[in-house]
């Protein structure tokens, strides 16, 4: 079963004002393999620099995805205990130590 999620992009750009942008992505939860918040993106929303209207409150987790040999990143819109309470809806949750 995938999960949809909301993507955040940049430009790519290297640029002192990246643009930003918003676009819906479903992914495999079980390639999965690490969740973590990304503070930078939180900051760049509380100085209005997405121009999505995103609420200033709003958290980001980057994902890492298996590919094999090495993984890919994407961020996405929650916080990681959000994020990963949407992918282990149906199965086995994280570790608690």
């Amino acid at each position: 079963m995938l999960v949809r999620l909301t993507e955040v992009c940049s430009s790519g750009a290297v640029t002192a004002h990246p643009q930003y942008t918003l676009r819906e992505i479903f992914i495999n939860p079980s390639q999965v393999i690490m969740i973590r918040e990304d503070f930078r993106l939180r900051e760049v929303n509380q100085n209005g620099l997405l121009k999505e209207g995103l609420n200033e409150e709003h958290r980001f987790s980057k994902l890492t995805i298996n590919r094999g040999q090495s993984g890919s990143e994407v961020v996405v819109v929650g916080a990681p205990s959000a994020i990963e309470e949407l992918i282990h809806r149906d199965g086995p949750g994280l570790l608690r130590g």
